[in-house]
């Protein structure tokens, strides 16, 4: 058999390229997670990104500090993929992000809400 035969043309974006793979299709906006990154990587632009939007429609201002600190929160290997997974959904919804953007302590409110912290339920870790 010749190479030629074994070749197929790939129409469209190879799976393991999708930036999006992992995340949830069901998201109406671009993934959070996304739309964080392009806050960051804007830094030092003259004008650089300031607002997501999320999945309910509403539009908030982050800044560069706030969004690396959720964007840690969503990727830390301190914390299992199941939470990671589940947080990242919450934070699509504003009600979720809205909460983690007025407090002053986005850990502590991660910690509480995602982990238990303080109540004496929280699962130990293996990570």
């Amino acid at each position: 058999m010749k190479a030629k035969e074994f070749i197929k043309e790939f129409k469209g974006i190879d799976p393991l390229d999708d930036p999006n793979r992992g995340m949830d299709r069901d998201f109406k906006q671009e993934p959070l997670f996304n739309q964080l990154g392009k806050i960051l990587d804007s830094q030092g632009n003259p004008n650089p990104l300031d607002t997501v939007v999320t999945d309910d429609g509403k539009k908030f201002k982050v800044s560069a500090r706030q969004a690396d600190t959720i964007r840690k929160l969503m990727t830390s290997s301190q914390v299992k993929p199941m939470i990671r997974s589940e947080f990242t959904k919450a934070m699509q919804n504003s009600e979720t992000l809205s909460k983690f953007l007025e407090t002053n302590d986005m850990v502590q409110l991660f910690k509480s809400m995602y982990l238990g912290a303080g109540d004496g339920k929280a699962e130990p870790t293996n990570y």
